[in-house]
């Protein structure tokens, strides 16, 4: 990862917050005057943007994509050089019904989009990046950024009603162990294992783990400090979770709650559902 000279530090302490926009189990908005991480493999399908047209760089493997506007797969390993790019960090979770047309992106797992379709779309990713939204708003210009672009995307079968059970069910019941799906479903092991990452675009032990992920975030950002949130979550301990985080974010958990750096726009109750 490189290191930031003095200037580099001292441009990024007059720079904006960085902001979470935070939707429930669709997923969030980040934006960020900078960020470099040399690798992370995040559970979330992802949409890079500039709101300066400035270009960013992602690294997978011996692969390096530079554009201003990148899509990336669930579970890529990738590294992100995104320094004064006024990066937009559209991520969604499992359970947003486009989630599939990003598990299916080719190889390496990313993939440069046209920008055109939502270049009307600038000032309100600049006012994103400078905290000038409401949630409400955020909201908005999530669905219409994902719903732009996601033709870009290879094609997927329309979510069926039995992906929207699993997610409700495992939403309700984050406890629930493949075992007892299996029971429910009326599957062996095995096949309820096939069934869940044929269904869902992820396997069931990287859908658990993204789903402690979200609820140690909920409790994090209602005021539950990071010991609370990953012992409310499932993790064995914070160290766990500390652990576990870094190895798929590239960064560990305080920073999403450190009111010197970031700003987190929520809804004032858990939310466990689109």
């Amino acid at each position: 990862m490189p290191i930031a000279t003095l200037p580099e530090l001292r441009e990024r302490s007059r720079a904006p917050k960085d902001q979470i926009y935070w939707f429930g189990a669709a997923g969030f908005i980040f934006t960020s005057h900078w960020v470099v991480t040399s690798k992370s493999r995040r559970p979330a399908a992802v949409l890079l943007l500039s709101a300066t047209y400035q270009p960013l760089t992602v690294t997978l493997g011996k692969t390096q994509l530079v554009h201003d506007v990148i899509a990336v797969a669930p579970r890529v390993q990738r590294g992100l050089d995104a320094r004064d790019a006024g990066l937009v960090s559209v991520h969604l979770f499992p359970p947003h019904p486009l989630y599939q047309r990003f598990a299916r992106l080719p190889r390496p797992g990313a993939l440069v989009l046209s920008r055109a379709p939502v270049a009307h779309l600038d000032a309100t990713l600049r006012a994103a990046f400078e905290g000038r939204l409401t949630l409400d708003q955020a909201r908005v210009l999530f669905d219409e950024l994902v719903s732009a672009l996601e033709k870009q995307l290879p094609p997927a079968p329309a979510p069926h009603a039995r992906e929207e059970s699993l997610h409700a069910r495992l939403l309700r019941e984050p406890d629930c162990s493949l075992a007892e799906l299996a029971r429910q479903l009326g599957l062996s092991y095995s096949g309820a294992s096939r069934h869940f990452s044929r269904t869902v675009g992820l396997s069931f032990r990287s859908y658990r783990l993204w789903l402690k992920y979200y609820l140690a975030s909920e409790y994090s950002l209602r005021g539950a400090n990071w010991t609370e949130a990953a012992s409310a979550a499932g993790f064995t301990d914070s160290s766990h979770l500390v652990h576990a985080w870094r190895a798929s974010f590239g960064m560990t958990p305080s920073h999403t709650n450190d009111p010197q750096r970031v700003r987190a726009h929520y809804e004032a109750t858990l939310v466990k559902t689109l």
